[in-house]
């Protein structure tokens, strides 16, 4: 199959899983092209098939009608704050609410883009809550054609390439864009509430905002907490993730997935829609509770240093990558991922 990405090529400031999902798609076979071309710069039937996302969906959609190609739309995650579910701003860490003109906005934008599900021959949605809320909220409860229940993959093949560091190192990392969803702050507020003389280095995978960052920053300098923003990819993440003694997540899909794969330990707060990925496989925290969040960190710290020398690995953290290797978790592998496209929907 011949297949657009109706998409920029990636750089170095996304999560580049787009692009390890591409190559996935190549080692089967398939041809892969990136790019937004004009409607009338395809030869008709060359392409076979069109991958639209996010505000470009319909002109993805344009360009695959044009050439006579297939169309899949993958749908992001709705932000539930910002259609009116009941589910409040505050509630992921953000400062202030939405005002109704706010959310009227946000909902009329999802449903702009997101409808062109409807005209494609084939959509998905990172997990069944997704799907509900999309269906319900968005559309009058009118079922999505052809969707699949997918959700983005962790890039095991290079992972696996990289020897593990035993003992492991004295560091924590987190592994996240720096922005108030993704809670990122709050694992700061619940570090603040521990003996920080005692605590290890945390390492922050990731960027953001100037004022993000700074802030992030800031309040970390102020409580004197070990921490350092260090935006890598490729095999300086996978490097660090592996070293790490103990992951620390807030609300994100994929990363979680990257600590099962490298045989970390991974804490996160138990949103609804992190539990639904990873079920039993992670350590869980109450949502937005960073007492609670402290509480779990220090727990597992003590049984690092207590009883496993650094070298340890549990039950929890065996049990979820077993899962996450044979495809048992809505976050898989990238290379599942592009098998699970090519059997069921490049075909």
């Amino acid at each position: 199959m011949k297949i657009l990405f109706y998409k920029d090529p990636p750089n170095i400031n996304s999560t580049l899983l787009t692009w390890t999902f591409a190559e996935e798609l190549r080692l089967l076979g398939h041809q892969v092209f990136w790019g937004k071309p004009k409607i009338d710069s395809i030869q008709k039937g060359f392409i076979d098939w069109v991958f639209g996302n996010g505000i470009d969906s319909w002109d993805a959609h344009n360009v695959a009608k044009a050439c006579g190609a297939k169309l899949h739309i993958h749908l992001e995650g709705v932000a539930y704050w910002r259609i009116g579910m009941g589910s409040a701003a505050k509630d992921w860490g953000y400062d202030k609410e939405l005002t109704s003109e706010e959310i009227k906005y946000h909902k009329e934008q999802y449903v702009k883009w997101m409808s062109a599900a409807y005209n494609a021959d084939s959509c998905s949605v990172n997990g069944e809550r997704q799907i509900i809320a999309i269906q319900t909220n968005l559309f009058g409860g009118h079922h999505l054609p052809n969707c699949h229940k997918l959700s983005c993959g962790v890039d095991a093949r290079y992972a696996s390439t990289l020897r593990p560091y035993y003992p492991k190192k004295w560091q924590m990392v987190t592994a996240s864009r720096i922005e108030e969803a993704k809670k990122v702050f709050m694992i700061a507020e619940a570090l603040a509430k521990l003996d920080v003389e005692k605590l290890p280095p945390w390492i922050i995978i990731g960027y953001g905002s100037k004022e993000q960052m700074e802030r992030l920053l800031h309040f970390c300098n102020e409580h004197k907490i070990k921490a350092m923003l260090y935006p890598c990819y490729g095999a300086e993440k996978w490097r660090i993730i592996k070293d790490s003694c103990l992951m620390l997540q807030g609300w994100s899909g994929i990363p979680p997935s990257e600590g099962l794969m490298c045989k970390t330990p991974v804490i996160s707060f138990n949103h609804k829609d992190v539990v639904e990925l990873y079920n039993d496989s992670i350590y869980w925290a109450r949502d937005n509770d960073t007492d609670d969040m402290a509480r779990k960190i220090e727990e597992q710290l003590k049984n690092v240093t207590d009883s496993y020398n650094l070298n340890w690995l549990d039950t929890v953290v065996e049990n979820g990558r077993d899962k996450l290797l044979k495809g048992q978790l809505y976050a898989c592998t990238q290379e599942q991922l592009a098998k699970y496209y090519d059997e069921k929907i490049f075909i």
